[in-house]
């Protein structure tokens, strides 16, 4: 980064190089002085709007910071979105001092909401946190995949914590109704946690939630419908008896004649004379197949 006397010196380099050069023009006295004072205003323009520029992002800076601080304060005071859209200024492009202090009154205000009831928001506070460790705990019963990551006793651990938060929410809530209903009687408005009364916002949660869990259990239900599907046997044809039907349908003549042929073979060698054992010595004896005609008497009448 450049000092001050740098650029000062560079300056006074710049305007003895001007004065020479109107010194060969032969410029009287009253151009130069004209000269001089329209580099001086020129400059003086351009350090004023580097001025403002530099103005404008530290203003964009602190705005910018005050709302990041604000959001957080609407979170603490559980302002609905309707009550957010009240303070018109939060988006805002026309950064001047004037939206500066709009935005530090607002923080003003909601710090002054906050610490008028600070132990009844802290109560609210805790009753979210738990209830978000209820639905989160609830989402992990439709989590097949839990049961594989079982490590240390996780799921003991889990039942546990979710049997200890369904004991101590409804007390918590119940702490909160009577608080909020001390703060209505003396300040005769209600007590709105993000637009609603507690008792109407805890309703509102429970039956969200309710069919949250509607929509997780059917859908585990189309997976598991799914899964059944995909592993269900498939059926399949014998291709091994599909191709000897195809080949007994489809001989051909060749094959045919052999056939014929072997079964001719067969009976030639069926009518040929056997051998048997002669009775005494024993050596095998030609004997020829004779055809007998018997005849048969007829009775005459």
């Amino acid at each position: 980064m450049s000092s001050l006397k740098e650029i000062g010196g560079d300056a006074e380099q710049a305007v003895a190089e001007l004065c020479s050069c109107w010194e060969e023009e032969n410029l009287s006295s009253e151009e130069k002085c004209k000269n001089m004072s329209e580099i001086r205003q020129e400059l003086l323009n351009f350090w004023q709007g580097k001025i403002s520029e530099g103005k404008l992002h530290v203003l964009k800076y602190k705005v910018k910071n005050l709302r990041d601080e604000i959001e957080v304060w609407w979170e603490k005071c559980c302002l609905s979105e309707d009550e957010k859209q009240k303070f018109e200024d939060y988006k805002s492009t026309n950064y001047t001092p004037e939206l500066y202090d709009c935005h530090v009154e607002e923080l003003k205000r909601l710090q002054r909401k906050f610490y008028r009831t600070e132990a009844l928001f802290l109560l609210i506070k805790k009753h979210q946190d738990m209830w978000q460790c209820v639905v989160n705990m609830d989402n992990q019963l439709y989590n097949r995949d839990r049961l594989f990551q079982n490590r240390g006793a996780q799921l003991l651990q889990e039942e546990r914590d979710r049997r200890a938060a369904q004991k101590d929410l409804p007390r918590l809530e119940e702490v909160i109704k009577k608080e909020t209903e001390l703060y209505e009687r003396e300040h005769g408005r209600p007590f709105l946690v993000y637009g609603k009364c507690f008792s109407d916002m805890v309703l509102h949660q429970k039956e969200q939630h309710k069919e949250n869990q509607k929509l997780l259990k059917s859908a585990r239900k189309k997976c598991e419908n799914r899964a059944a599907t995909s592993d269900a046997p498939k059926v399949t044809t014998s291709v091994s008896k599909l191709k000897r039907k195809l080949v007994s349908n489809t001989q051909s003549p060749a094959v045919t004649e052999s056939k014929q042929a072997r079964v001719t073979s067969c009976d030639k060698l069926a009518t040929r004379p056997t051998d048997v054992c002669h009775p005494k010595l024993g050596l095998p004896v030609r004997r020829k197949l004779i055809e007998r005609n018997v005849s048969v008497p007829v009775k005459q009448p």
